[in-house]
């Protein structure tokens, strides 16, 4: 016999399941008399919501079931129904979600399930809950995507040779483990520098991606040709212009030498993005880091010595270790020979 606590601690695990992204990350179980007769998660953006997965695999077992959700259900019409329709319909008799929506528009879900004579609690487990999906969350509440950014390097912190071949510092492991990241965020960026001199294809190449993520190109005078690689139609694209273009694209304003990145932000989230992966190259990393938009860092680093190359991170002027930017290391991970360090700002 399962207890509450087993029951969304499973759906927790099934929530960090799929790529959702831009939508947030859920899972459901459901129990009657004792067992689990239904277990779902979002898969991805535009596929089944965790509630709706678990009651398809319940069928009329749901009928008077205890519903464990990391989430509260949804109450608006999206690409899918109301999730809290759908509990209505099954006939369920009791809901417990972990976490609240911040979202105005889809909440609303526990209101009217309790509305409905549906008993409903929550904060089971929502530190957890929160957890596994904080990149959504976050974004949410303030307003703007959720920044990731990434970078490969030597021991010596050099991204390239100072040709510019970057191809490959890190082994394959790691690389795919880039692809991962790219997947979970839904969306990720690279100044124009990098499109010329990588002619990357910035694709989740790895299996069960549903949705690949969409390539956000910083190209401020409009001038890369739509033939490269990052234009085509392997995956969306989007360029981002400033004011005066050769090529159309999304216009964003300018703040020194580059983007407005704020504003940036502001738009993009406005456009339905929610968490971002910033690839590069340097000069990219540098802005957003002199900004202090940056939310998580995945650094890989590769047991090789570049010596006198290109820096990862650059344009930033720090005048004191004081104004220097302050990581916290939160876990390490080894891919082949390869480290991956993920950090998060102090403070």
């Amino acid at each position: 016999m399962i207890s509450e606590a087993g029951a969304m601690q499973r759906a927790v695990a099934l929530s960090k399941r799929g790529y959702p992204a831009p939508n947030p990350h859920v899972g459901c179980v459901i129990v009657k008399d004792g067992a689990i007769v239904g277990e779902g998660y979002h898969n991805h953006a535009g596929g089944p919501h965790a509630e709706v997965a678990a009651l398809r695999a319940a069928g009329p077992r749901a009928a008077g079931a205890s519903v464990y959700v990391t989430m509260e259900p949804c109450n608006h019409h999206g690409r899918t129904p109301p999730c809290s329709e759908a509990l209505l319909a099954a006939g369920v008799a009791k809901v417990s979600y972990a976490v609240s929506d911040p979202n105005p528009v889809a909440g609303g879900g526990a209101e009217a399930l309790r509305a409905a004579g549906i008993a409903v609690s929550h904060g089971l487990l929502a530190n957890e809950a929160e957890a596994a999906n904080e990149m959504w969350l976050t974004a949410v509440r303030r307003r703007r995507p959720y920044v990731v950014a990434k970078a490969a390097a030597s021991l010596d912190a050099k991204a390239a040779l100072p040709t510019g071949e970057s191809k490959w510092i890190t082994g394959e492991s790691a690389r795919r483990r880039g692809h991962v990241l790219r997947a979970e965020c839904g969306a990720v960026m690279v100044g124009r520098r990098t499109v010329l001199a990588d002619e990357p294809l910035l694709t989740a190449r790895i299996p069960r991606v549903p949705n690949q993520p969409t390539r956000i190109i910083l190209d401020r005078n409009g001038q890369l040709s739509p033939d490269h690689r990052v234009f085509d139609n392997s995956a969306p694209s989007l360029r981002v212009v400033g004011p005066g273009a050769k090529h159309e694209g999304m216009l964003v304003p300018m703040k020194g030498d580059g983007f407005d990145l704020p504003a940036l932000l502001d738009r993009l989230y406005g456009e339905g993005f929610t968490s971002i992966l910033v690839e590069g190259g340097p000069t990219t990393l540098g802005a957003f880091f002199a900004a202090g938009l940056v939310d998580r860092l995945h650094l890989f680093v590769a047991p090789k010595v570049l010596g006198d190359g290109i820096d990862w991170v650059r344009g930033m002027h720090v005048a004191t270790l004081a104004q220097a930017p302050e990581f916290k290391l939160l876990q390490v991970r080894r891919h082949g020979p390869d480290l991956e360090l993920i950090l998060s700002p102090r403070g």
